[in-house]
């Protein structure tokens, strides 16, 4: 994509959850995702560095390192 800038796939690729769990939590408003940019005439949430590391710590707060989810 853009230079520095990562699609929704490869952040969530990037910080190790599923594309799928990354749309969800964009839908639940766990994490605010960025406004879409149009690319020709296709729309992407293109992701910063900053963008990334939110998203690394709500997955950090979310999942135990080896056990999976938390429990609520």
């Amino acid at each position: 994509m853009l230079k520095g800038k990562l699609t929704t796939a490869e952040a969530a690729k990037k910080v190790g959850i599923h594309l799928a769990t990354l749309q969800r939590w964009i839908a639940a408003q766990k994490i605010k995702a960025p406004k879409p940019t149009l690319l020709g005439a296709v729309g992407y949430r293109l992701w910063s560095k900053n963008d990334v590391g939110r998203l690394a710590q709500i997955k950090a707060k979310t999942y135990r390192r080896g056990r999976g989810r938390r429990s609520k």
